[in-house]
This record gives C-alpha cells, structure tokens and sequence, in this order.
C-alpha cells in the first residue's frame, strides 16, 4: 500500500485482520510507507498477522518512526505483539505486549497492553501496564480526537513532550502523576484537561530561574496548546516542597496551600495574569507576575498580600533577604497591603504593619513595635501616612519610640515635618528625609540630619571601645544614597581629651550587606595626650596632639586603607613605659650607653616632638617618624629635650598590619616592657 493510502483504508484492513483472528494457516502482511492518522503520524509501518507456535494468531505491529504532536514525541519507534480474539460479533480483544523507543523519559519501553474494539458500541480502549504505572485510554470511533484518560503513576518524565509543546524552555526532573483527563487534539497543539495529582514533582528551566522539587499538587486543571500562546489554569491544592520563581523562593509548608492561577506561555515569556496563594497560616496574596523570555522577573503586582511573621519571613523572605545579605532574621508581627513592581523598580505600594518586629545576627538592625502605614504611588499624589515605632537600634545605636508622617507626591515620599529622637543621652535630629523609589539608583534618597550632646562613654560601652570622656555632635546637611553607597556632607565632631576629632567625606557602601564599607577621613586638634594615654594605658605622655589619618577605608569594618600622620610639636613629658610602647610599635630602640643608662634612671623624659606615621595598603604598613631619613635608613619618633636626653628611633619601614595590631595590643593591654 502506498504512501497515499488514506487511515481509513489502513484500520479497514486492520480490522479485516482481527475479522479472521480464527486459527489461520497463511500469514497477512500489510505494510504503509507512511500513515496519518488523528494526532498522530507513522511512517515505515509493517503489520502481520500468522499462526504462532500454538496455533493462535498472532499479531505484530511495527512503525519505525511515531510522531504524536500532541505529546510532543516525535521519531518514537512502536513494536506492538498480541493475541486477538474475538469478543463479538463485531468486537475484538488484543492482549500483548508494547514496546517503544526514543520517547520521552522512556515511557512504555516494556509495557503489557490490553486492546478492546467494539464496532457496535463505537470505541476503543487500550490499557497499559509497566510496573507501577497503569494507563487506560479511551477513544470514541467517530471521534478519534478525543481521548480519556486515565493515570495511576505516570512518571512525569513521560510528559516531557507535552511540557516542552507549552514551555519551550521546560524540563521535567521528578515526580508521578495519577488522575483522569480528557484529550483533545486539533489540527494543531492539544487541549488537556481534568483532575491530576502529582506527587515529588520536580521542572527546571533552561536558566534555572524558574524551578520545583518535591512538590505535591492536587487539583483540576487546563491546557491548550492549540493557540498561539498556550494557557494554562489550575485550581487546587500545593501539598510541600519548594518553587522558585525568578528572585521569589518558597519553601512549601507541610499542609496543604491553596492555589489558583492562569497564565499564558509564549515566546515573549510566561505571564501569569491571575494568581490566588494562601497557605492558611503565614502568607496569603492575589495578583500578577510576568517573567521575559529570558525568566526575568519584569513585573510584579500584588494587589493584596498578607503576611503573618516569623512564618511568612521563613517560607518566603529568607532566601531572598539572604540574597542582599540579610540572613538569620528574627521577625515577628503581621505585615499586610498591596505591591507593584517593573524590572525591579517598585511602581506603586501601600504597606501596614501591626507590632512588626525585625532583628538580625550581626547587630545592624533591631526594630520592635513597628505600627503604621507607608503609601506611595509612582505616578500620583496618595494619602499622608505614618509608621512608629516602640524601638530601633541601627549597628547598636539605640533610638528612642518616634512616629515619622510622610507625605507622597510626584513620585517621592517625604517627611512631613522633622521629628527629634533621643540617642545616648542625646539627641538625634531627623531634619529632612525623600526617598524616590523609582527614580534612578543615584537618586532614591536624601536626608539632613544633625546629632548633639552624644555621650562618647556611652558610645565607647556600647560598641566595646576603651572608656573616655566627651561628646559627639555634628551636622550632615546632605545625605545621598547613589546606587549601594550613602554619602553625608559636612561631617561629625567629637569634643574629648580637651581637643576635637572631625570625621568628614564620608561615604557608606552596602551599609546593610554581608561586608560594609566605610570611608572618611579624620583630622585630631589639640587633643590633650596626657588625658588620652591615661584612658589607653599606654604610659604616660603630656603635650598636645594634632594628626590627620586620611583616606580611612574599612572593609566590614577592618581597616585595609589610610594615610595617617601624628604629631606633638610643643613638647612634653614622656613616661619610660610611653618610651618603651612607643619603641615596641615603631620596631626600633633606643640607643645604648648614656640613654641606656637614663632610661634606668629615670621615670620621665623631656621631649621637643613626637611624631609617627604609617601609610597602609595590602596588609603592609609603610612606618615614618619626624623624620624619614634616607630611604632603607631609620626613622625619628621622639626627639629628646634637656637632660637626660633621649630619643626614639625606629627601624622597620614595613611592618606587617596584623603585627603592628598585636603590638599596639599589647602595649596598651601587658602595660609594655619595664626596665629594671
């Protein structure tokens, strides 16, 4: 028969064949270079049917090359064997065995099959049998393009095909799938619908954005390849497991979560117009997401969400904070409203707290007690709003209860009017605050502020630092969040031992991320030394200090960059212990006969000046004196004055920054070397 013989002529043979399934003693061989049939398409196809070595006939099918675009298979080779009998006057019972190759997750490689033709009644029903998997197919003769079907563990991995006709860049990983569907197959695509569910599912996309493991569903659902974006419904159940969606992470809870949503899967991307998420207990939104055809995130917009802390922050915040370095958060409190977001830019929000709480490991943030609202739109004026709070400490710095009332307009959201919080037994001054949500990076948030009467004991017990007396009071007229960075104008004052330390140009990169980055400079005036060494018990010192370290640069808040300078030009007292902190630090001495023997004589030292500097860069500190001295030569760091004269020298240009800690350290905490 040739490659234009219709189906019709074909299953007419066909069923000629089973007519004469009686004992025969000749073979029929029947054979279609190519066949089309409803769904599906096979081309070098042979059938037989011989008496078998017990004399019953014996039926074999085989087509090389199986294309059911409904499925997606394509290329599959099918070997069909069996017994037909009959079963009625028009009626006929195959039962043999099925075994195709290349098919997508190599489904029915062995498989048992059952038959069943009925003329009169107008069907087909074909039962598979492999293993744990059971799947029966039932197929109306007038109407051969549709089919149901029944599932009972059906490796997802089967599906493959069907998958990849919907979501090009689909792979099935995981999971079995059991339930009841009817199928429909138009001139192009398919429609599939009914009630499945999976179990352990597991898909992956080409990106890797766009992925789930171990996940359990139950429900009805729909898809229809036939238009030129397929669509896709489903309404039911999620039952554990984990999905990623873009920058969305959820870890699925034990219970069952409710789930609706319709989306459109086409070249352009995937667009899910209507989703329904509530898994009773921690999080509950409505709304859209739309993700480009490179799984990109392009927009969002919850019109509603409800979230309940700690569970919601767990099962849905935690790996995404984590991602912009907020891990181990301690959250509690109920966070509700709606959200709008394009390309990562928000577009729109209304956000209530109710007793929201908010801490993490490092320290940066502790918030308690949060109330209040926040309402902002891109493009219009909304409401006035306030948020208040019973407590907040930023990097340890504790703020007293405070409400903030904001007004939104033109795309930013200000402070209504400037607001005043205590801090350290001073007073914190919020003076100005605009923040810009979908304005470029460099241009999101400026405010002013200003401190005063800051107690520095009380700064220098919370962050651990050695007591001493003063205070820290400043103004910043401008501050600028460009990108991950904030820069302050103007700068910050301390009033201790008698003197001032001015911090200005400073700069703030990832001030919330996993490693922060500061920078600044800072000039000291006339710091009175005996004041300071006292609080450093590095020995006694009088005079008066002024020094410069420019170009400070801490990463994570250890010092990797400066220039610093210090000197005492007016002259003083110098204790032996100072004399010898200082000589342990500069990795030098002091010279031998007479000063040696000073040095044992004498408890305290005139000096004309004292001055030491080190430039800091790759872990190597560059040391100098009052004097450099030829390059490789030694260094002055404390000129002697009157008698006994005496004077420091150092000799090491380079020393490695962790050991000039460690020497600090240990003249400031053993008290430094006594001469006896």
């Amino acid at each position: 028969m040739g490659s234009q013989a219709s189906h019709r002529i074909f299953l007419s043979t066909l069923i000629a064949m089973l007519a004469v399934c009686a004992p025969v003693h000749a073979g029929i061989r029947l054979q279609a270079a190519s066949l089309s049939l409803p769904g599906a398409t096979l081309r070098d196809v042979q059938a037989s049917l011989a008496p078998g070595a017990d004399g019953r006939p014996q039926l074999q099918l085989r087509a090389e090359h199986v294309s059911l675009p409904a499925l997606g298979w394509k290329d599959v080779a099918l070997s069909l064997n069996g017994v037909p009998v009959r079963a009625g006057a028009h009626a006929w019972q195959l039962d043999g065995q099925l075994a195709l190759a290349r098919a997508p997750g190599n489904a029915l490689a062995a498989a048992n099959v059952s038959v069943a033709i009925d003329i009169d009644a107008g069907s087909l029903d074909i039962h598979f049998d492999q293993r744990d998997t059971a799947l029966r197919v039932l197929m109306p003769l007038d109407q051969p393009t549709h089919l149901s079907v029944t599932l009972k563990g059906l490796p997802l991995a089967w599906l493959q095909g069907v998958l990849a006709n919907a979501w090009a860049g689909g792979h099935v990983t995981a999971g079995t799938l059991q339930g009841e569907l009817a199928l429909d197959m138009p001139a192009r695509g398919a429609q599939i619908s009914g009630k499945v569910g999976v179990a352990n599912g597991g898909v992956d996309s080409r990106a890797g954005t766009l992925a789930a493991q171990q996940v359990g569903l139950r429900g009805t659902f729909s898809l229809d390849t036939s238009a030129p974006e397929p669509h896709f419904d489903f309404d039911g159940v999620l039952d554990g497991g984990q999905i990623l969606l873009g920058p969305l992470y959820a870890q699925l809870p034990a219970h069952a979560a409710q789930l609706q949503l319709s989306a459109k899967l086409g070249a352009q991307g995937i667009a899910i117009d209507n989703l329904h998420f509530d898994d009773g207990d921690a999080l509950s939104v409505g709304g859209k997401l739309r993700f480009d055809a490179k799984e990109n995130l392009v927009a969002l917009d919850f019109d509603r969400f409800q979230a309940s802390l700690p569970d919601a922050y767990t099962r849905y915040g935690s790996a995404w904070l984590a991602t912009l370095g907020w891990k181990d958060m301690a959250t509690s409190g109920n966070l509700s409203g709606s959200i709008a977001l394009s390309n990562g830019v928000a577009q729109q929000f209304d956000v209530r707290a109710n007793d929201v709480g908010i801490s993490d490991g490092d320290g940066r943030i502790a918030l308690s007690g949060l109330k209040g609202e926040l309402d902002w739109d891109a493009q219009g004026a909304r409401p006035a709003s306030t948020l208040a709070w019973q407590s907040l400490a930023i990097y340890k710095l504790p703020f007293g209860a405070t409400a903030l009332h904001f007004k939104s307009d033109a795309g930013a959201l200000a402070l209504a009017e400037p607001v005043q919080l205590p801090l350290l037994g001073g007073t914190f001054s919020l003076q100005a605050l605009q923040w810009r949500p979908a304005a470029d990076k460099q241009d999101r948030l400026n405010a002013a502020f200003a401190v005063a009467d800051i107690d520095v004991p009380s700064l220098c017990k919370l962050f651990g630092w050695p007591a001493f007396p003063g205070t820290l009071g400043g103004a910043v007229p401008d501050l600028r969040y460009s990108g991950d960075q904030i820069m302050l104008d103007g700068g910050l004052s301390l009033h201790v031992f008698d003197g001032f330390v001015d911090v200005t140009r400073l700069a703030l990169e990832q001030p919330f991320g996993v490693a922060p980055v500061l920078a600044a400079d800072i000039a000291m005036k006339q710091l009175d030394l005996a004041q300071l060494t006292s609080v450093f018990d590095f020995g006694s010192i009088t005079g008066r200090l002024d020094g410069t370290i420019n170009g400070v640069r801490l990463v994570d808040w250890q010092p990797v960059a400066f220039d610093a300078a210090l000197h005492a030009d007016s002259g003083g007292r110098i204790s032996q212990r100072a004399l010898k902190s200082l000589t342990e630090v500069g990795g030098g001495g002091i010279a031998a006969g007479l000063q040696g023997l000073a040095l044992n004589l004498f408890k305290t030292f005139g000096y004309s000046r004292i001055g030491l500097s080190c430039v800091l860069r790759a872990q190597v500190c560059t040391m100098g004196g009052i004097e450099s001295g030829s390059q490789g030569a030694g260094y002055t760091i404390v000129e002697g004055s009157g008698l006994p004269h005496i004077s420091v020298i150092g000799h090491q240009r380079e020393v490695d920054w962790p050991t000039l800690v460690e020497r600090l350290k240990e003249a400031t905490e053993n008290g430094g070397p006594v001469v006896k």
